[in-house]
């Protein structure tokens, strides 16, 4: 990438961080001067393995040190660290979600933006009925999303949201040449439904590094934060802001976040959308199907880049596969962004949307009365937590998960991170 060569400073040391950000940048010719976590060591340990010059707690001398941050910590951490970025006159690409909404309790202790982990972004609990099955508890009708924008987090929000500041968040289905193919196909076109499926084994142990994503304290939520970000973000991409969002909620993990989500959504163009995502041992799929004036189009595997379907009375069949290390072109991106001063693949703007879908969709499934305190339009009213339809039954409460290899069904598999 010649003439985009920056300095970077990582903020975390997981998966996502070692299988794909760290390689992404090396291949790109850019240079990491810094990996930070809450553990030296680990940090130490993570930039020895890659060459890294400095590995640190001290998040004030990676700032000092670097041109980009890239924040890969737990949910909890996404802002604070990303607003402390900014106000040291840095760019910065975050990991998805960004944690606007609740998290409760903070993880973290201090007050919200005064240091780098930086304690509450909210600290109501999401409340809510969890059934026993895959979709059991209540849900809320017409929800919109604007209710949810004035929370504690807003301060930093106003910051991550201010002139000048040039951050990203790491939605890099965006840039998957499949996607970028059916947003062509639905330009100038009426969208009438969009459906996304999605299941996947995934329940680690109390000791599994990976244990934090069943804790909304560090998380923000399970199922539908996690993989469902993603998901919405695609919704947010071709369709826009929605008008309302309805969601169902299924059990549990022990430490709170949901194995499973039903989230419904509308927009004023009459268009709708399904998400159904679900953590189970159940055998496993991922899928798009959108229906539009003049056709109807399949991504099955969603990540597999193979287009299918009509499109004006003709069949379409295209395979447009994506990028080995999908982080690759997202890194590729904001680097270019940064240095020409462009818009990134996703900006803010639309990352705070996808936060405030999810933050909608968990007041939504929480039955009244609320904890919440902001009103929206319609007020609350019991759902059928057995309408739409949903994946095929499964029991999301046991198994283990494999591995995490990427599998030809699954090429980048969300257990990573």
């Amino acid at each position: 990438m010649p003439g985009t060569e920056l300095t970077w400073g990582i903020a975390g040391y997981g998966d996502i961080v070692r299988r794909r950000a760290l390689p992404g940048l090396l291949s790109l010719s850019q240079r990491v001067a810094v990996v930070w976590g809450r553990d030296a060591a680990r940090a130490r340990a993570l930039a020895d393995e890659h060459g890294v010059p400095l590995g640190t707690s001290d998040y004030a001398e990676l700032l000092r040190a670097v041109d980009v941050v890239y924040v890969a910590t737990p949910v909890a951490a996404h802002v604070p660290l990303a607003a402390a970025a900014v106000r040291a006159g840095l760019p910065v690409l975050v990991e998805k979600p960004l944690g606007l909404f609740p998290l409760t309790p903070a993880p973290y202790g201090g007050e919200s933006g005064t240091e780098p982990y930086g304690g509450a972004l909210g600290t109501e609990p999401y409340g809510g009925a969890f059934g026993t099955g895959s979709y059991g508890g209540a849900s809320a009708r017409g929800e919109r999303p604007a209710a949810f924008r004035a929370r504690p987090a807003d301060g930093l929000r106003a910051e991550l949201a201010a002139p000048g500041a040039h951050v990203g968040v790491a939605y890099y289905r965006r840039l998957a040449p499949a996607v970028v193919r059916l947003a062509g196909l639905l330009a100038g076109r009426a969208v009438h439904r969009v459906t996304l499926s999605f299941r996947a084994p995934f329940d680690p142990a109390p000791g599994d590094p990976r244990a934090w994503r069943t804790d909304p304290a560090e998380s923000g939520g399970g199922v539908l934060a996690d993989i469902g970000s993603h998901r919405l973000d695609l919704l947010v991409r071709l369709l826009g802001e929605p008008v309302t969002v309805d969601a169902v909620l299924g059990a549990r993990f022990p430490r709170g976040a949901e194995r499973a989500a039903r989230v419904e959504l509308s927009w004023p163009s009459g268009a709708r959308a399904s998400l159904d995502a679900e953590w189970a041992p159940a055998p496993p799929y991922d899928r798009m199907a959108v229906t539009f004036d003049g056709g109807r189009v399949e991504l099955d595997p969603l990540d597999a880049g193979r287009i299918r379907g009509v499109v004006d009375g003709a069949p379409i069949d295209e395979h447009l596969p994506p990028a080995a290390n999908p982080h690759a072109p997202l890194l590729a991106d904001f680097a270019r962004s940064v240095r020409y001063g462009t818009a990134p693949a996703c900006p803010f703007t639309d990352a705070a949307l996808v936060d405030d879908l999810i933050a909608a969709a968990y007041r939504a499934a929480a039955p009244p009365p609320s904890a919440a305190p902001f009103p929206f339009a319609g007020g609350p009213s019991a759902g059928d937590p057995s309408r739409g339809s949903g994946p095929p039954a499964g029991d999301p409460s046991g198994g283990n998960p494999p591995a995490g290899a990427p599998t030809a069904e699954n090429p980048f598999p969300e257990e990573i991170r």
